[in-house]
């Protein structure tokens, strides 16, 4: 998936054979961040920036706890810095060199998304268990949790995301203060 921001190009991609310390990985990275070197990652996300065709900045992201995949959601940009999920964390990112801002867990088992929000100057994290709310240096503001895992989908709407659970049910949450209720009655 490619992204432009300015003048950069974001390329991000799966790594699924990516090895910590190989030489036989498909692609190689200037910079590798996993939030805890302590556990084998689930999931790996590359990334380069490019200007005009010339890489500026590569990172590999190891993620840990649950494994995600690449989507439309995995990363966001507040004109300086690159916010990625992966794994159970979000990581902050320089923009062009893609050194590490700071890293942080944002929900028990995965987080799908993130979200920058113009509006407000803070981030909104999408994970399995919870949606936080992050200042853009990482300082959690709210999170929230519904009866169930939301891994159907999130929409952001003015003052409100709507996060659909695993049974179908949609959940509207106030951005101000992370108050949930059901949207399906």
């Amino acid at each position: 998936m490619n992204k432009v921001f300015g003048n950069y190009e974001v390329a991000i991609r799966d790594e699924p054979t990516y090895s910590r310390n190989s030489t036989d990985n498909p692609r190689s990275y200037i910079n590798e961040y996993c939030r805890n070197d302590k556990y084998e990652h689930v999931s790996a996300h590359g990334i380069n920036v490019s200007e005009n065709e010339e890489i500026l900045g590569s990172a590999v992201l190891l993620g840990v706890g649950g494994a995600t995949r690449v989507n439309d959601n995995s990363l966001a940009f507040n004109g300086t810095s690159l916010y990625v999920a992966a794994g159970d964390a979000l990581y902050s990112l320089s923009l062009p060199a893609l050194k590490l801002n700071w890293c942080k867990k944002v929900d028990f088992a995965t987080c799908f998304g993130v979200f920058w929000l113009d509006d407000r100057s803070c981030l909104l994290t999408w994970g399995e268990l919870e949606i936080g709310c992050y200042s853009k240096d990482g300082e959690k503001l709210w999170s929230t949790s519904g009866p169930d895992i939301f891994t159907e989908g999130m929409e952001v709407h003015g003052g409100i995301a709507k996060v659909t659970d695993f049974n179908g049910d949609v959940h509207e949450i106030n951005l101000s203060n992370g108050a949930i209720s059901s949207a399906n009655t």
